[in-house]
């Protein structure tokens, strides 16, 4: 049974640490991206990451002071609560 739990513990480490590459690669891609920025890696991630980052994103619009922010916290916060998840994981 330990031995599950350390695979279970391990596979979504691993998920989230893709996650966080993945999250990072979109962020990156809005500051490198061409004329059209939608190619089909971007659209992958989009695609991956948008779900996560959408309610954050949602929970921060509700605070006063970074809803006139040009910077987009959704992406540090998602990354700050994966990081929290996967520090909370026995390893």
């Amino acid at each position: 049974m330990e031995e599950l739990f350390f695979i279970i513990s391990r596979t979504v480490y691993s998920f989230l640490s893709i996650f966080m590459l993945l999250l990072l690669a979109r962020a990156l891609w809005g500051f490198f991206a061409d004329e059209d920025g939608e190619s089909r890696f971007y659209l992958f991630c989009y695609a991956i990451t948008e779900p996560v980052v959408l309610p954050v994103r949602s929970l921060l619009a509700r605070i006063p002071i970074l809803e006139e922010s040009p910077i987009d916290f959704s992406f540090m916060a998602t990354c700050l609560i994966i990081s929290i998840v996967q520090s909370a994981l026995p390893l």
